[in-house]
């Protein structure tokens, strides 16, 4: 009797197994999905292909999400506890779509997450209302991704939305939970950023934990080449000046605690060059050619950290104002930091005997230095 319930559950589950995961994902993350075919292996993996899910309004019917292949492994917990349990999914050639649009971020769980809030806003506090949908909890243990590629489409900086590409993407995510909780998000990820015609992409990488429900962070990130003219739409939010040519080298170290935000940056800029400044040749607040003069050091590099501090659930703290005066201040440190180099050297070459040369550049560079700190 019980080999007979086994086959029947067997037969049962291949025949509709399909249809109900279809219609689980569908219910998690309340957005259309479509799936060229699925084929059900006993007892619990599912191998997907041609696997999309899709925008709703304002970008109804675009991409959020689409895999060539994609294997889930469904644990058979969730039967017992009423959410879709994924011990892993691997993907394989996925394109991954997140936009911006009106200080909203959409992307393939947004509206999950975004649901999910207002019921959770409802049980703190106890209404008795409901959402026009209950959505399916959902938990991935495991996501991997191999080969697979990034738009980020930002229709708040320009008009039409400009997008920034990433591809080559190897990740490693353990532990995604929708509602979220008090449950921490681990990833590792390795890409490559693409810049236009003519750049070479720039490798970047991505490592820490999230934990979603607090927004505890405590990240690391790593970009090794950013072309700057590229991405005028984003460094103009903090200046007006305009770069001409220039690449960026970052380490940065991201830290969130109880809604308060550490980034700290180490930054080095090279072979740069503007086609304008800011208002009366100034940058940042800095009379542009003095500034860069005191900054950039034998081999012309340009070198500084930059440490920003807010409280991201303070609306009214705007990050690029909070960016820009951390940059100010960088800077500022940065010139005081090298004046000893600079003075070193002119003494350097008073020693060496160019002693009338060497102390006409000494008075110029105490005079620049005066000026600056006028200003």
């Amino acid at each position: 009797m019980l080999l007979v319930l086994i086959v029947t559950g067997v037969v049962f589950l291949s025949q509709n197994a399909p249809a109900m995961l279809r219609s689980a994902i569908e219910n998690a993350v309340n957005k259309k999905v479509v799936v060229r075919s699925i084929v059900y292996h006993f007892p619990g993996t599912f191998e997907l292909t041609g696997f999309e899910i899709q925008e709703n309004e304002p970008f109804a019917g675009e991409t959020a999400f689409y895999a060539d292949q994609i294997l889930f492994d469904v644990s058979w917990w969730s039967v017992f506890r009423q959410k879709l349990i994924l011990d892993r999914i691997a993907v394989e050639n996925a394109t991954i779509v997140l936009r911006k649009y009106r200080n909203r971020l959409l992307h393939s769980l947004s509206d999950a997450i975004q649901t999910s809030q207002a019921q959770a806003s409802l049980s703190s506090a106890g209404a008795s209302a409901q959402t026009d949908r209950t959505l399916l909890p959902l938990e991935i243990r495991e996501f991997l991704i191999r080969n697979g590629r990034f738009r980020f489409e930002d229709y708040d900086v320009q008009q039409g939305g400009f997008v920034t590409a990433v591809d080559n993407i190897r990740a490693e995510i353990k532990n995604i939970s929708v509602p979220f909780g008090t449950l921490r998000t681990a990833y590792a990820i390795e890409a490559q950023l693409l810049q236009g015609r003519g750049e070479r992409p720039a490798p970047m990488s991505f490592s820490g934990w999230t934990e979603f429900g607090s927004k505890n962070t405590d990240a690391h990130w790593v970009l090794q080449g950013l072309s700057l003219p590229y991405f005028r739409p984003y460094y103009s939010q903090v200046t007006l000046a305009m770069i001409d040519n220039g690449y960026a080298f970052a380490r940065a170290h991201l830290r969130i605690d109880q809604n308060n935000l550490t980034l700290n940056t180490d930054l080095e800029i090279v072979n740069l060059f503007f086609q304008s400044y800011e208002y009366d040749n100034q940058l940042f607040g800095l009379r542009a050619e003095e500034i860069l003069s005191f900054l950039r050091d034998r081999s012309g590099r340009i070198k500084f950290q930059i440490i920003a501090r807010w409280n991201i659930a303070d609306k009214s703290v705007k990050a690029r104002d909070v960016i820009r005066q951390s940059i100010e201040r960088s800077l500022k440190n940065t010139v005081l930091g090298n004046v000893s180099n600079i003075l070193e050297n002119t003494l350097q070459k008073i020693g060496e005997g160019g002693f009338e040369k060497s102390k006409d550049d000494l008075r110029g560079t105490i005079k620049k230095f005066k000026d600056l700190l006028k200003y």
